[in-house]
């Protein structure tokens, strides 16, 4: 009999490791409280070669926060000529300074937009003009696909050299193996669909 019980407990152990996969981060093991913080740090001499910046805290037995990672990656805003670093200037200038809430998406199916995002919703700039439908996001077709090369400037396909993606009607643009990479980081603590309180996660914009 003790024999059986040793042959059937790793069955047993194997049994209680089924259910959805884990974002806890570090191997799932460290339960510590965590938050974090995505700042949107403007460039404004090179509006397209800003910087999106990740960093996650875990809380100490002190009740102190610890900054456990940080990573950096290009990212631009605003589309063109004088206005582009005017955050009041709807369609042209970057986005506003200031806190977002927001919801990740894993596969968004807007009429332009496709693909990951961080849907940061509106904001009003200093001057009191609402700038809507903010996000970070990148140039891809549905299900994060790159469509065909062809003639011209097309929203589906990230084409930096040649053309400047990074330019936006006010969004963050990121290429898209570095919003991947930023969305995996995401992803060890945080779930796609949910607007989590802002001093658990937020985006942060700064100049």
């Amino acid at each position: 009999m003790r024999r059986l019980v040793l042959l059937l407990l790793p069955l047993l152990l194997l049994g209680t490791t089924t259910g959805p996969p884990s974002y806890a981060g570090d191997g799932a093991t460290d339960r510590r409280p965590v938050r974090a913080l995505i700042t949107f740090d403007k460039d404004a001499q090179h509006p397209w070669d800003s910087r999106v910046v990740w960093r996650a805290y875990r809380q100490d037995p002190d009740d102190t926060w610890e900054m456990t990672e940080r990573r950096e990656w290009r990212a631009g805003s605003g589309f063109g000529g004088p206005d582009t670093t005017h955050e009041c200037v709807r369609n042209r200038g970057w986005l506003p300074n200031g806190r977002y809430s927001f919801v990740q998406h894993d596969d968004y199916a807007g009429s332009l937009i496709h693909g990951r995002v961080f849907f940061l919703g509106a904001k009003a700039c200093r001057n009191g003009t609402v700038r809507r439908d903010l996000f970070i996001h990148t140039e891809t077709g549905a299900g994060n696909q790159q469509c065909a090369d062809t003639k011209g400037d097309q929203i589906c396909r990230w084409e930096w050299p040649k053309i400047n993606d990074y330019r936006s009607a006010g969004c963050i643009k990121m290429a898209p193996r570095d919003l991947l990479a930023l969305t995996r980081h995401f992803h060890r603590y945080f779930d796609a669909g949910v607007r989590y309180a802002r001093h658990r996660v937020q985006v942060k914009v700064i100049p």
